[in-house]
């Protein structure tokens, strides 16, 4: 496996500390590599024709908390897409997540990493362009709360943002596969989501494959999975893309 990003530099008093889930997002997309490599082939910039080439895979992370997910994507990117010339940008609605990300992916850039655009303060992605995103990593808040919290407990409180999911650990969730998906996601766009077992994770790929988010019937795959409990939640990494 590729090494995990530092995290030495940062304090976990405001921003999610990498735990479990964390993890298995880095060794599933270890292993999705082969798909990486044949979905993302590198593009030749001598090409004569522009149109039979792709433009490098913009890589997008919402909620990035520490930046430990968008660092690893963006320092092992030879790695994972065989090539770097990818680009990495990061959104979290957290004030303190985006110094936090910029910092971690400065502390384990190397010559071979791809292009860290940047790490942004914003809501999901409702601020980027639609269909610019070739591949979005979604590590989502997936507890079952009673609310959703919106950071307004004072600086802890943006720790339960990014746990707590609201009804089924699903409202947060459900805001990206209503629309958002479908409007950031490019025609090559792949998604990886990480569900736990308490957000009916079944139900939820069944709903994606027969179009009953937002009317677009997705591929969904099931990637990854903790295997057992991970903390106290059994997890799994989603694939999602178009047909």
């Amino acid at each position: 496996m590729l090494p995990t990003p530092t995290t030495s530099h940062l304090s976990f008093n405001h921003i999610y500390e990498p735990s479990e889930d964390t993890f298995l997002l880095l060794d599933t997309l270890t292993l999705q590599s082969p798909f990486l490599h044949s979905r993302f082939p590198q593009t030749s910039s001598s090409s004569s024709s522009s149109s039979s080439s792709s433009p490098p895979p913009l890589v997008l992370e919402l909620g990035s908390g520490s930046g430990v997910i968008t660092s690893f994507l963006t320092t092992h990117s030879t790695a994972l897409f065989g090539h770097n010339s990818i680009t990495t940008l990061s959104t979290d609605i957290s004030p303190h997540a985006p110094k936090a990300t910029r910092q971690t992916v400065a502390a384990n850039l190397t010559e071979e990493s791809g292009c860290f655009l940047g790490a942004v303060r914003m809501d999901l992605a409702i601020g980027l362009r639609s269909g610019v995103v070739d591949m979005l990593v979604f590590n989502p808040p997936y507890v079952p709360t009673e609310v959703v919290e919106d950071g307004d407990g004072g600086e802890e409180g943006w720790i339960g943002v990014a746990c707590g999911g609201g009804v089924d650990g699903m409202e947060v969730t459900n805001r990206v596969l209503e629309g958002l998906l479908n409007e950031c996601l490019s025609e090559r766009g792949v998604a990886y989501i990480l569900l736990c077992e308490r957000n009916r994770p079944e139900v939820v790929a069944g709903r994606l494959r027969n179009g009953e988010y937002d009317g677009v019937k997705w591929v969904v795959e099931k990637v990854g999975t903790s295997g057992r409990k991970g903390g106290w939640e059994v997890l799994g990494i989603w694939r999602v893309m178009r047909w």
